[in-house]
């Protein structure tokens, strides 16, 4: 099974919002369309799709996980190699990047994300979130090529 009409946008839309912030700062992408993996009743089956499809379109392996439901309110991430999407799926957060190390950003990002907004990782940036108790996140990671 293949997305197609709204599913397609979303994916063609995270292509070029990556291909602007390839190698730059964090970013905010609104965007205008939305795939099955990206709602807050998504499958297993929704996410396993979008991690294909976008795999697909990147030419990048990509690995989708979701936030726990029952998460703690703040939660951390250490940072790791690959680029990262955080999907605010439901709820909202604050989220606070801290500073890098690709020279473009010398102080923390922060950024309030509500429901189905994108925040755009850097590689090697770790981060924390304040949560509201109705959120709901993704991270998709586009790994590094090998």
């Amino acid at each position: 099974m293949r997305t197609s009409g709204s599913g397609a946008r979303h994916l063609g839309e995270l292509a070029l919002f990556l291909s602007v912030h390839r190698g730059g700062g964090p970013g905010i992408l609104w965007p205008d369309h939305d795939h099955p993996g990206c709602r807050a009743n998504a499958t297993e089956a929704d996410l396993a799709l979008l991690r294909t499809e976008l795999s697909a379109v990147l030419g990048a392996a990509v690995r989708v996980s979701r936030g726990a439901p029952d998460a703690p309110r703040q939660v951390r991430g250490a940072p790791v190699p690959a680029r990262t999407l955080v999907r605010q799926v439901s709820g909202g957060g604050g989220w606070t990047l801290a500073p890098g190390t690709e020279g473009i950003r010398a102080e923390p990002f922060h950024c309030r994300l509500r429901a189905g907004e994108l925040l755009y990782v850097p590689t090697g940036r770790a981060w924390t979130a304040e949560l509201s108790a109705s959120a709901r996140y993704l991270l998709m990671r586009i790994e590094p090529a090998a």
